[in-house]
């Protein structure tokens, strides 16, 4: 089972962390890996790089592709195989994403979220896997 922590980033960290992702996934790992005396100071960190999610954006998408479980809890299935299936927790802060099977429902959930306006940057700290959802272009000053 894979598990992914999705943050929605602030423009100015997005743009200047862009080729630096390690940076931030550090900084997600570490808190993981904390001890829980030291963990609110990543927390504090990461609040601060991180903006509040679009929920009810997000909640929209959502609700017209999948499933609602409970409040703010959906079940993605993948199409051609429903063995491939993610469980999706929205929260104020992040996403949280539990994935099994093949990659195909991350993925779909994934490319739902790349219409969402924001800078999603994705951490799965067991796996070490991080990235952004729809990476930051830098605009070319005339």
């Amino acid at each position: 089972m894979r598990y992914y922590e999705l943050f929605n980033v602030t423009e100015d960290v997005a743009s200047s962390y862009l080729g630096k992702e390690m940076k931030l996934f550090q900084l997600f790992e570490e808190r993981e890996q904390a001890r829980k005396h030291t963990q609110p100071i990543y927390d504090r960190q990461i609040n601060y790089i991180t903006t509040s999610m679009p929920e009810e954006e997000i909640k929209q998408i959502f609700l017209s592709r999948y499933k609602e479980e409970d409040a703010n809890r959906f079940v993605a299935a993948s199409d051609g195989n429903p063995k491939n299936q993610c469980a999706l927790m929205l929260d104020a802060k992040k996403i949280c994403l539990q994935a099994e099977g093949d990659l195909q429902a991350e993925t779909d959930v994934f490319d739902l979220l790349r219409e969402v306006n924001g800078f999603f940057f994705a951490v799965n700290v067991n796996d070490r896997r991080f990235g952004w959802l729809k990476p930051y272009e830098k605009q070319s000053v005339l």
